[in-house]
């Protein structure tokens, strides 16, 4: 009888201790999944902060292009309304062709926050303001990228009527490169004519440019939203994770 309930015992503390080691060994398991979630978290977190700093860089850049791009499209305006649209040969040339040079669009850095999405990683992130904000700013980013591509089709059309309205040997001889890929457009010597004054022609190229000026105005907006909201989220991961 002795030997049956020491047998008993045994075996219910082999149980206890069995039961014990794996316990332990499923919540030590946890916690490893959890400090590794939690230091690939904190690494994304780091990564997107470069991300959203150079995105800040970018499109500060952006907005002084399209503000650039604005005077250009104000004074063009400006003198094509003037009663003598002759008399200011030198200052259409010098708007027009700034209103024309194409730029940049600028693609925004996107590294982590595409890691996040095509991982499914979203998940790891402990801090829900943050997961929210990273979403609605991946959504505005996507809505930027491609009004930039609609908006730049409007400038490659001030570019073709272009053609029709200015001599390019004048936009040549008002041009001083400071490098192979760089130059500076200067005002055209005297008055230079343009190639048509015809009415319709200069109608046609009015209205074109137009609507460039309009959606120039409209980006310049969408642009500073954008900047702002990429500073607010840098602002709110450096203070969530206290980098």
């Amino acid at each position: 009888m002795n030997s049956i309930k020491k047998g008993i015992k045994e075996y219910l503390l082999e149980f206890i201790l069995l039961f014990t080691a794996v316990t332990l060994g499923f919540f030590a398991e946890n916690l490893r999944e959890e400090y590794s979630q939690r230091r690939l978290e904190i690494r994304l977190m780091n990564s997107m902060v470069a991300d959203l700093e150079r995105n800040e860089e970018l499109l500060t850049r952006q907005q002084t292009a399209l503000l650039q791009r604005k005077i250009a499209a104000d004074s063009l305006a400006f003198y094509f309304n003037q009663p003598q649209v002759e008399a200011h040969g030198a200052k259409l040339y010098q708007f027009g062709r700034r209103l024309g040079v194409y730029a940049s669009e600028f693609p925004l850095a996107s590294r982590s926050l595409d890691q996040l999405k095509n991982s499914g990683m979203f998940s790891i992130i402990s801090k829900e303001v943050v997961a929210d904000s990273l979403s609605n700013y991946d959504n505005l980013k996507t809505q930027y990228e491609q009004r930039i591509k609609w908006y730049f089709e409007d400038v490659k059309k001030v570019q073709e009527e272009n053609k029709h309205i200015f001599d390019a040997r004048v936009f040549e001889e008002s041009t001083r490169y400071t490098d192979p890929y760089t130059f500076e457009i200067l005002i055209p010597q005297g008055n230079p004519a343009l190639l048509t004054y015809e009415e319709k022609e200069l109608q046609q190229f009015y209205n074109t440019f137009y609507y460039l000026k309009r959606n120039t105005e409209t980006q310049i907006r969408e642009v500073t939203e954008l900047l702002q909201r990429t500073i607010e989220l840098k602002k709110l991961i450096v203070e969530s994770y206290e980098f």
